[in-house]
């Protein structure tokens, strides 16, 4: 089923433009342009504006196909299986079998520490199978990629492979989920992100638990993102007016409330009985102890996100909304009745842990 977004005349933030676009009042920036230049003072999310392709280019300019294939990380007996069919055009590679190798990548170098053979076959992958990432097998091919990323760097880029690599990787795989195959105008592409289908015996589509390419790629930005680029990075997360993007960024951020607030400090500690569940592919492998092997240099960390940029988006996330602006949102997503019925009490719970904070301040 297939849901086209009608915008309301009232929409805080953001207006339309005469040619039928819609023009965000926080940014000035319009969605679904695709000539906005990609500036790293301004990380933005933009649906539409999605991987800048001049950075994949440079990711595939500075890391070549490893010479010998790459093996498995888990192997008791004297024969390692071993994935020669990378040597070959990436193209005609399964999306099951790419997400295998990932797998292997970020569990390994989780379970046994850093290995050259590994890291070299990620950057390689990395700008590789990038335009793949919105495929899928049960999981997003995105949440491996961003999984091990994470694994490799879990200190942050400390100690970069190219000049500007960081940031390349943001405008890349920290962009990916805002492509254009992934938008219809302002409202999401309904099958080619976050939820896809609710083709199950119950029909539901699971929106309680927030989507892995979601999940995966908010918590990439506020990994890698300097701090001083949170604030207008979240206000633009925060302006796409989407009834099914604003319901997953209230289910991620209920769900990420502990993680933010310190009471959790790793993807590894994520319960997979929370409700919400904010988990991802092979998330579950970044735990504390990378950061103790990491052959960067760099000293370890103790948090997963840095305790500045988790200040940082609770300020802003506790400060974006007015009574009328909540109400806004509530009113939007209660509009697609299969949203408003699977989220059942998150949006009153986003609204005691986000929004009452905010109400209060204001009559003070």
């Amino acid at each position: 089923m297939t849901r086209r977004l009608t915008i309301s005349p009232s929409l805080r933030g953001a207006f339309r433009r005469p040619d039928g676009r819609i023009r965000l009042a926080s940014t000035g920036q319009t969605l679904g342009s695709p000539t906005l230049r990609h500036d790293m003072k301004q990380f933005l999310w933009v649906p539409g504006d999605g991987v800048d392709t001049s950075a994949l280019e440079r990711l595939r300019a500075h890391f070549s196909k490893p010479a010998g294939p790459m093996g498995e990380a888990w192997f008791m007996g004297t024969e390692r299986e071993m994935y020669p069919e990378l040597l070959g055009d990436l193209g005609e590679v399964a999306t099951e079998d790419l997400q295998q190798s990932l797998g292997e990548i970020a569990s390994g170098t989780s379970s046994f520490g850093p290995m050259a053979e590994w890291n070299s076959w990620f950057h390689y992958l990395l700008g590789q199978v990038l335009p793949r990432s919105h495929e899928a097998y049960v999981t997003y091919l995105l949440e491996s990629l961003a999984t091990s990323f994470m694994a490799l760097y879990p200190n942050g880029v400390y100690r970069e492979p190219y000049k500007g690599f960081r940031d390349d990787a943001l405008s890349t795989l920290g962009r990916a989920i805002m492509d254009a195959e992934c938008w219809e105008g302002a409202d999401i592409a309904i099958g080619k992100v976050l939820r896809r289908s609710n083709n199950n015996p119950a029909q539901v589509w699971i929106w309680w638990d927030a989507s892995g390419d979601f999940t995966a790629s908010m918590f990439f930005c506020m990994k890698y993102l300097d701090e001083s680029a949170i604030e207008p990075w979240l206000r633009s997360v925060l302006d796409i007016p989407s009834p099914h993007w604003r319901a997953q960024v209230m289910v991620w951020f209920v769900g990420a409330h502990d993680l933010l607030t310190g009471a959790v400090r790793w993807p590894s500690d994520f319960s997979m009985e929370a409700h919400p569940y904010i988990g991802w592919e092979w998330s579950h492998c970044l735990r504390w102890e990378l950061t103790t092997t990491d052959g960067s240099g760099a000293p370890p960390t103790t948090d997963f996100i840095a305790e500045g940029t988790r200040a940082t988006a609770l300020r802003v996330l506790k400060s974006h909304f007015t009574e009328d602006g909540f109400l806004e949102w509530l009113d939007s997503i209660s509009a697609i009745s299969y949203l408003e019925a699977e989220l059942g009490e998150i949006p009153a719970t986003f609204e005691t842990l986000y929004v009452h904070p905010a109400l209060s301040r204001s009559g003070e």
